[in-house]
């Protein structure tokens, strides 16, 4: 197993060397180093568990095959999960835990590319349904979603798809 991780880290310098973008664990392991010279123990606990997230999923994955796609994917479910215990904190009346997550929430927003705008979102729905009359709707999706590349929520894209299917 080490030397897979050594390969890892070989693969990342080569790729640093080759003005390769740095990949994103290699960043949260970069600023996690300097959260923990600033002192900020929340802030390294927090870093460290997204590593942590990254390297799990990395080791789900055949050797090298990590893309920056597969660790936007992490971050956007970490992000979900986050939201998720917000809302149950608030339900619960959790005032600290509410406060506590949020910081936790904007940290993993700092990551993740911005969201795409309605405007924007609705270009590319309009887009694909002139490409596909007859397509039903799991089929629209599935080329909107492709289209936004994640930088959209899913459940606003289904809603906005519905609304023009159904206004149609």
């Amino acid at each position: 197993m080490p030397k897979r991780r050594c390969l890892s880290i070989k693969k990342n310098v080569v790729a640093e060397l080759k003005g390769e973008r740095m990949l994103l664990k290699d960043q949260l392991k970069k600023e996690s180093v300097e959260a923990l010279k600033a002192g900020n123990k929340k802030k390294v606990g927090m870093l460290r568990y997204l590593v942590s997230l990254l390297d799990k999923k990395e080791m789900q994955l055949p050797p090298g095959q990590m893309k920056s796609g597969d660790e936007l994917a992490v971050l956007k479910k970490e992000l979900k999960n986050k939201e998720e215990s917000r809302e149950m904190f608030e339900k619960a009346k959790r005032a600290e835990l509410v406060a506590e997550v949020e910081e936790e929430i904007v940290l993993v927003k700092k990551y993740l590319p911005q969201e795409m705008g309605e405007d924007e979102l609705k270009k590319i729905i309009d887009e694909v349904l002139g490409q596909n009359e007859g397509a039903n709707f799991g089929q629209i999706m599935g080329q909107v979603m492709a289209k936004t590349e994640g930088r959209a929520d899913g459940t606003l894209v289904a809603k906005m798809v519905s609304q023009k299917i159904s206004g149609k």
